[in-house]
């Protein structure tokens, strides 16, 4: 008896295997399933349904083979005077298939009694957490930081969704043209969304997109920049000094600045002509923020754009910048045996930014042993400029007229350094920047 239940037990698997197999096999679509009294049909793309079906489908299958079972059971206890064997296993057989049977039905009814959801499969879908979605109304799928193409976006999913409670603002750059290109070599059609947690925005009409969440350092803008943002194509946050990306290389019309004031990185910017940010050339005026208390501010009319030196510009705590900077009318002016005059900028008198003519630096000859004619010949430090000494974290730009260099080292011998070598023009102005 043991023996031929194990071998109906395997019979069924193999049936059970071979069917599925063929089921997928064949890939019976929903509408060709076979409609069972009680159950829904599956519906396409919801699991539950599925389940639930099977599960049904499995119950009256449960009911046949106890049906067959009985009445297999039954034919043996029929033919019991011919086989006088075949009355107890028949008897047993019905038996057996009897108590399966109610004991199916009763864990359903029991089961549906205590909590009716027990057997009603709903599988409930996870929340999506914070994140950029594609969004169709509720439904959500989550949406790469860039896309070459917007024909790749499902049909329907044509909506970026900024999805948080809280978080850093969003910037969407959206192109007109694929891969990231504008109507020209300008970008222009580009546009860059700032959106808040919870905003979304539409790309239906676009080529291409990418997203970034914005951070504080120096924005470049090829149009002009209004309130708080660059109009038409703009760049990701900078915050290193060299030279400008292609696109933006000499052809630079205003930056907006972010500033992180809750951790007191006030950024500053200058530009150069030249690719060299170190060397001598044509440089912009000084752009930052005078206003500590301003985040966002924008800055128009670029004069130049091939490189940058950007800065931390330390604006409250500048006493800890270093003890200042002193300038000397010789090389090596701090060192021993120069016997040079001195002009010292001290943390207090730079404050939090300086500037002035080097004619008003009257040089200092107290202690130093020099003729009277040198003396009298080189009262300032414009008339004579020998070297700097830079005592901690100081921004020294020397400018002549349009031109300036920058420095933030030492400068041992101004006469070998390109803006004051001999034959250029003299020093109208310095400034000096505490920085971090």
């Amino acid at each position: 008896m043991q023996k031929k239940n194990i071998l109906l037990f395997l019979v069924l698997i193999f049936g059970f295997c071979f069917f599925a197999s063929s089921v997928f096999a064949l890939e019976i679509k929903i509408e060709d399933y076979p409609n069972i009294p009680g159950i829904n049909k599956p519906t396409d793309g919801n699991l539950p349904t599925f389940i639930a079906y099977f599960f049904g489908f499995g119950a009256y299958i449960a009911i046949i083979i106890a049906a067959i079972s009985f009445a297999i059971g039954a034919v043996q206890f029929s033919i019991s005077a011919i086989n006088p064997s075949a009355k107890k296993e028949g008897k047993d057989r019905m038996i057996g298939s009897t108590i399966g049977l109610f004991l199916c039905l009763t864990a359903v009814i029991i089961l549906k009694t205590i909590n009716p959801a027990i057997i009603d499969i709903n599988i409930t879908p996870l929340e999506a957490t914070d994140g950029i979605y594609y969004a169709k109304g509720d439904a959500l799928k989550s949406a790469p930081s860039s896309e070459s193409n917007t024909k790749n976006i499902e049909t329907g999913y044509e909506t970026l969704l900024y999805k948080c409670s809280s978080g850093p603002v969003l910037l969407i750059w959206k192109f007109p043209k694929t891969n990231f290109q504008g109507n020209d070599e300008n970008y222009s059609g580009v546009k860059v969304i700032r959106k808040k947690c919870g905003e979304s925005e539409s790309l239906a009409g676009i080529g291409s997109f990418k997203w970034s969440f914005e951070t504080s350092g120096i924005y470049y803008c090829m149009g002009k920049c209004t309130n708080n943002m660059c109009d038409g194509y703009m760049s990701e946050s900078n915050s290193s000094s060299g030279v400008l990306p292609n696109s933006f290389k000499n052809n630079l019309s205003s930056i907006r600045i972010v500033n992180d004031l809750k951790s007191d990185f006030h950024y500053g910017v200058i530009f150069h002509n030249t690719d060299d940010p170190t060397s001598t050339s044509n440089c912009s005026r000084i752009l930052y923020s005078s206003n500590v208390e301003t985040e966002f501010e924008c800055f128009n009319d670029i004069e130049v754009s091939s490189s940058s030196t950007v800065y931390f510009w330390n604006h409250k705590d500048f006493l800890k910048s270093g003890q200042g900077v002193d300038f000397y009318s010789e090389p090596f002016g701090w060192a021993k045996g120069a016997r040079a005059g001195e002009y010292s900028a001290s943390a207090q008198i730079i404050n939090n930014f300086w500037e002035k003519n080097p004619g008003s630096f009257t040089l200092n000859y107290s202690g130093i042993e020099r003729p009277d004619g040198y003396k009298n010949l080189y009262k300032t430090f414009q008339q004579r400029m020998g070297s700097i000494n830079i005592k901690g974290n100081y921004m020294v730009i020397l400018w002549s007229g349009a031109q300036c260099q920058v420095f933030f080292k030492n400068i041992n011998n101004l006469k070998s350094t390109e803006i004051t070598a001999p034959g250029n023009v003299f020093i109208d102005k310095i400034n000096v920047i505490p920085v971090k």
